[in-house]
């Protein structure tokens, strides 16, 4: 009782600090926040490495995605300190997994999968976010595979991912099987921040889909596909070309199969 007391008033304490700094600072800072050491954040925790573990996670995410600031160059030191703090909370070794390849921490994110792998408490999120990872990231069909079957035989499942992960391969079109990746993300996420990225990742596929069915109307017009996809409007079968949610231009080759340029 005496030492949650202490780390109550320790919590408070820095709560407190933030918020007078919050009030004080420019409004995007440019510089990003120092973390300590996980050794002198244990010998200042009194013990209780968990309640610290969950506070520092909880601070994380909070800062993490603020707009104009560089914590996100910091997430994976974030992740590291919370799991050895704590190394069997799970969920920041999956969330890690899922989302540090965008911030093109890509080998931090497998890294950090597979750790929780071998010393999280069982969640089916971790190996299911790292076949993932593997699938988009690295093209990596036999590591996909690996740990899609790891997470199919997790009995804490559900059966919606089961499915996913059982007939990965199986989707003639690897966008097809991108997108269902995805979908089964956003349906079974309670996280807000997971969701509205599967989201923005479900967008960007049908997207791309809609605007391949209208290159399949144009060649059947004017018998073949359209050289740009601007012609899709000239030719008035699409009013605009939706903008992709990640900000890519979308292209379309003369087998008309829609992608996005890569400078």
């Amino acid at each position: 009782m005496k030492n949650f007391t202490i780390l109550s008033v320790l919590i408070l304490g820095v709560i407190a600090s933030q918020y007078f700094f919050d009030l004080i600072r420019p409004k995007y800072s440019e510089v990003p926040p120092i973390l300590l050491p996980v050794q002198a954040v244990k010998l200042s925790d009194l013990g209780l490495h968990s309640a610290v573990s969950g506070f520092i996670w909880v601070q994380a995410i909070q800062n993490i995605f603020t707009p104009g600031t560089k914590h996100q160059l910091l997430l994976p030191d974030y992740l590291n300190l919370v799991v050895d703090l704590d190394p069997r909370f799970s969920y920041p070794y999956a969330f890690g997994t899922l989302v540090l390849p965008d911030l093109n921490f890509v080998d931090e994110a497998i890294k950090i999968g597979e750790r929780g792998l071998r010393e999280a408490d069982s969640d089916w999120r971790i190996p299911y976010y790292l076949a993932t990872t593997y699938h988009i990231f690295k093209h990596d069909r036999i590591n996909a595979i690996k740990y899609f079957d790891i997470a199919s035989r997790m009995t804490d499942a559900p059966d919606s991912v089961k499915r996913v992960a059982i007939n990965y391969g199986t989707a003639p079109d690897i966008r097809q099987q991108t997108k269902q990746i995805w979908f089964s993300i956003f349906e079974t996420s309670n996280d807000e921040l997971v969701r509205e990225r599967a989201k923005l990742y479900i967008l960007h596929y049908e997207y791309m889909e809609i605007l391949e069915k209208a290159a399949g109307i144009y060649k059947q017009k004017f018998g073949s596909y359209p050289e740009n996809l601007d012609k899709l409007i000239t030719a008035r079968i699409l009013k605009e070309i939706p903008k992709d949610p990640f900000g890519f231009e979308y292209t379309i080759d003369s087998r008309g199969r829609v992608n996005i340029r890569i400078e």
